[in-house]
């Protein structure tokens, strides 16, 4: 077995891959077009991104086949038990909702088959620094697009998201600019310790002393919490790890300390996020104001009550939803008591946990230890200096949801644990036979087509709702696509049942309106929406089935108790008042309360 080792040889599996990864680090990740926000396929960015992973996938099985040679890390075992464990307890729980069922699992598994498909490229250890300068060229621009959010007259509108001022990046949510930021931050001062760095020629090098202060200067800016603690642990990580190197190299240490404090003066210029954030701490720790502790607590007690297999892919925002009635009625839940409807815990452990229990949770468990037991064997310099480089995002997956809102995220945590597990890793014979060459093979030739040709149907299907509402929903033809997508089909059927209630009631057809009511049922049985809620109740008064109405209110004010449209809907309810008067939707304006 040949250990792999550093080389200056360049193959063309190589070309083919920097050409890959620059398409997908460099272009992909910036493709912008008016979206609903949110999560997942929602946001356009995410469906683009992964044409460009499914063939980076297939050139790495392909030239695993083709030389008849694989890579295995160390720990490959433990680290499969993850991906496995995930799509057993996923199979094991049923398929609550089929698309994201079937989005949540292909995520998972596609990105592990990425993380393995880099390996199967036989990268040595010069050429990995080399997609390690991409991805910080990658970093550098989405840096450069918080610049121009920051601009008071919107600059590419129409190609990057109007921030209004706001750092917000390609992602749309600022914590998530920020800890890619705090990567970038680790990464550079990473990339300056290597001995490689010296060497390099000085467009490499320039990149590391702009991308630094750039990132530095928005991390402190945008006054995220998780931003500042991942970058500020990563950086002393990294000081720590590589204390010997920052001795020897005294001049470049005192350039990269100017560019750090550089970028902090900036950062306080031209925002109060720092003070803001520590603002924000200081008012919560006085007035037990965080909602994190009562999130927490609430998925915990959802996992309590399915902790071997949890409660299924798709069912947490039900469960949730539901748990927080009798947790209001047992402690002081005055904190989230105007929050909205949940769609993760703000904790990844906890979400898999609910969903996928104990089997999801030890998978998990199997993939940190793997991980852990590397970063020890690289030894204190090397292991140390890495661990900076995945703490940042690692950090953000336990007080948030970036993997859901930016698979650019993932991906970013999947190259940096590929750099990991690339030391040590070595070559095997593939011993496959024939069949199963071609079988492996066939696959690649069908699945890749396949996942795009879905994925390009999501990005019409989003189009279609856009545009469905952008015409005030005049035009119910655009959600024809919608309505046919596994995605989109939940949000196309969304809109169209609601512009059916409100046609119906205009109409004064109980056909309809009774149509919408079995819909809404089921609906609200998988996704407690406080719109459809209300939506219903309007129904089931013009149905005359006022107790039922009253009902359903009662119980939408006992899960979002702080909603002033509930509130207010329950005491006109109340009053006598006919509540579809009070919408003011009409049909031919069927979102104009919708979420």
């Amino acid at each position: 077995m040949e250990l792999l080792e550093s080389s200056a040889e360049l193959r063309p599996r190589h070309r083919v891959l920097y050409t890959l990864f620059s398409l997908l680090f460099l272009f992909s990740g910036f493709y912008y077009q008016d979206n609903l926000g949110g999560e997942g396929l929602s946001l356009p960015f995410n469906a683009v991104i992964w044409v460009p992973v499914l063939l980076i996938t297939g050139g790495g099985i392909f030239t695993m086949l083709s030389s008849g040679v694989w890579v295995s890390a160390r720990y490959l075992g433990l680290l499969s038990l993850f991906p496995l464990g995930i799509v057993l307890g996923g199979f094991l729980s049923g398929l609550e909702r089929p698309g994201e069922w079937l989005v949540r699992l292909g995520v998972l598994v596609g990105g592990m088959l990425f993380w393995f498909s880099l390996l199967q490229y036989r990268l040595k250890r010069l050429d990995v620094e080399q997609l390690l300068y991409l991805l910080l060229a990658s970093f550098l621009l989405h840096a450069m697009v918080g610049v121009l959010q920051l601009v008071p007259d919107p600059l590419l509108k129409g190609w990057i998201p109007v921030a209004d001022q706001k750092l917000l990046g390609m992602f749309q949510q600022p914590n998530l600019q920020a800890s890619l930021m705090a990567t970038a931050i680790a990464l550079a001062i990473y990339l300056a310790s290597l001995p490689s760095f010296r060497f390099q020629r000085w467009p490499m090098q320039a990149l590391v002393y702009l991308t630094l202060p750039l990132a530095v200067m928005e991390v402190v800016g945008s006054g995220s919490r998780v931003g500042m603690l991942g970058a500020a642990i990563s950086l002393l990580l990294l000081v720590m790890a590589r204390w010997s190197i920052w001795r020897r190299t005294y001049r470049r240490s005192t350039v990269l300390i100017v560019l750090i404090s550089a970028g902090v003066w900036s950062g306080l210029q031209v925002s109060d996020g720092a003070l803001r954030a520590y603002s924000k701490v200081e008012q919560m720790a006085e007035a037990g104001a965080d909602a994190r502790p009562h999130i927490y607590r609430i998925a915990f007690d959802v996992f309590q009550r399915s902790p071997w297999i949890g409660h299924g892919i798709g069912s947490f925002q039900r469960e949730f939803q539901n748990q927080r009635i009798p947790y209001a009625e047992e402690r002081d839940a005055s904190a989230i008591a105007g929050a909205p409807r949940f769609s993760h815990p703000h904790n990844e452990l906890l979400f898999w946990m609910d969903e996928g229990g104990l089997l999801a949770l030890l998978a998990i468990v199997a993939a940190t230890i793997a991980v852990l037991l590397q970063l020890v064997k690289l030894g204190w310099q090397r292991g140390g200096a890495l661990a900076a480089l995945l703490l940042p995002i690692t950090l953000h997956t336990q007080v948030e949801l970036p993997f859901y809102i930016s698979t650019f995220h993932w991906l970013v945590l999947l190259v940096l644990l590929f750099v990991c597990f690339s030391f040590g890793a070595r070559t095997r014979r593939v011993n496959l036979s024939l069949g199963a060459t071609r079988l492996v093979t066939g696959s690649v030739f069908v699945i890749v087509p396949l996942v795009s040709v879905f994925l390009t149907h999501a990005l019409l299907a989003q189009t279609g709702i856009m545009q469905y509402l952008k015409g005030r929903g005049t035009q119910p033809a655009h959600l024809n696509v919608a309505l046919s997508d596994l995605y989109f089909r939940e949000a196309g059927e969304y809109f169209t049942m609601r512009a059916v209630l409100y046609t119906g009631i205009q109409s004064q057809n109980s056909e309809q309106v009774s149509l919408f009511n079995d819909w809404s049922e089921v609906f609200l049985n998988q996704l407690p929406d406080i719109q459809i809620y209300k939506d219903r109740a309007t129904a089931l008064q013009f149905l005359n089935r006022e107790s039922e109405a009253e009902a359903l209110l009662d119980l939408a004010h006992k899960i979002y108790p702080g909603d002033s449209s509930i509130s207010a809907m329950r005491a006109a309810f109340e009053k006598g008042e006919l509540l579809y008067k009070r919408t003011g939707v009409s049909a031919a304006n069927p979102q104009s309360e919708s979420k």
